[in-house]
């Protein structure tokens, strides 16, 4: 019988587990409005984090990357048109700059699938007199190993910047810091497909102590002390439910990176040649899923034979978005490694507690398709 390895596979909470916290929510008679729970958890992810973090906790990472553009670069630069963002990417940075009203402009990644650094400057120079700021993308939430060449360059040019980490809570910089302690702010996902995923929520961090009290405002719709509402404000509250189940799975989340980088590097073992290569610096993420590179011919027949095994594998991110309909129109650089990497990309399943033997199983599949 063919197996059914779904691509993404949850982890949350045993039911027993959240008892005692539905039960203090319950005598708490607070259910969101930043009640006992969302206390208890903002002050965990701080803890967590270190390095004298700010946490934002949100209703969702789309909210999140909203209101990052709000206050970060919405009261900076409201005349300027542009947004430089890269284009391998999932729609959701895109479209939250849309919201903003500013346009994206697609920008290169390098071999590293990070933001590059010469396809940027490409930018500055033909539209750097339009350009409000800039959205870097921690994809596949690999910390940026030239976070500190990006850091040093935007502040030179006085662009303000956002940092989109949405699988990356509990991945880290090559420095050894946690991703989430660099820029101005972080944004993450809890979404369920997330290795730290809660159902729906988002988080934005930042080191600026009065940041996390304006995007706090701006989350409870403007509102100061007196209940009045002084900016744009929207609604991005978070429920004491799924700050409770948060709570939980902070409790285990160290045990939990470990064994994704455990099964991690045993597809590595198994697959890394010079057929198949593996994202540089993954290994320190939190893993959502094991993206591989194979030659684009090969592609389409591994696919085929992950589908006939029972295997659910994706490509992320291909088609880029650039070449989505809602964003064709929009401005871009030359995008040689986007759509490289788009045509040779592929992302496989990886669970909590995933089975050595079902990790060789996919390993085989793919190992086979390599071959002729």
């Amino acid at each position: 019988m063919v197996p059914k390895i779904p691509f993404i596979k949850p982890k949350f909470p045993e039911p027993e587990e959240l008892i005692d916290y539905i039960k203090r929510i319950y005598k708490n008679n607070y259910y969101s409005n930043n009640g006992p729970m969302y206390v208890e958890f903002k002050a965990a992810i701080e803890e967590y984090l270190g390095n004298g973090t700010k946490a934002v906790v949100v209703a969702n990472a789309t909210l999140g990357l909203m209101m990052a553009i709000q206050v970060n670069i919405k009261h900076t630069s409201p005349a300027k048109k542009y947004i430089a963002i890269p284009s391998f990417t999932f729609a959701a940075g895109p479209l939250a700059i849309r919201w903003c009203g500013f346009e994206p402009l697609f920008f290169d990644i390098n071999e590293h699938s990070q933001p590059s650094l010469p396809s940027f400057k490409t930018v500055l120079d033909t539209y750097g007199d339009q350009l409000a700021g800039v959205f870097l993308i921690n994809d596949f939430g690999i910390g940026n190993q030239e976070i500190g060449q990006w850091e040093q360059l935007l502040s030179e040019k006085n662009l303000p910047f956002i940092i989109d980490s949405a699988p990356g809570f509990g991945s880290t910089y090559s420095d050894g810091g946690f991703v989430g302690t660099r820029g101005i702010c972080e944004v993450f996902s809890f979404h369920a497909t997330k290795p730290f995923g809660i159902g729906e929520g988002g988080l934005i961090v930042t080191q600026d102590s009065e940041l996390a009290e304006e995007l706090e405002s701006l989350k409870n719709f403007g509102f100061n002390d007196q209940k009045q509402t002084t900016g744009l404000g929207i609604n991005a509250k978070i429920t004491e439910l799924d700050c409770a189940i948060g709570l939980c799975l902070l409790k285990k989340y160290p045990d939990m990176l470990t064994d994704r980088r455990k099964s991690y590097q045993r597809f590595r073992t198994n697959l890394e040649s010079e057929q198949i290569s593996f994202l540089p610096g993954a290994e320190t993420s939190a893993i959502q899923f094991v993206s591989i590179l194979v030659d684009e011919q090969k592609r389409p027949k591994l696919l085929e034979l992950l589908k006939e095994g029972g295997v659910e594998a994706r490509t992320y991110y291909a088609p880029a978005v650039h070449t989505f309909p809602f964003f064709a129109d929009c401005l871009k650089t030359d995008l040689p490694m986007t759509e490289s990497m788009s045509r040779r990309i592929i992302s496989l399943p990886l669970h909590p507690n995933m089975p050595a033997e079902t990790i060789d199983y996919i390993c085989g599949i793919v190992t086979k398709g390599m071959e002729g």
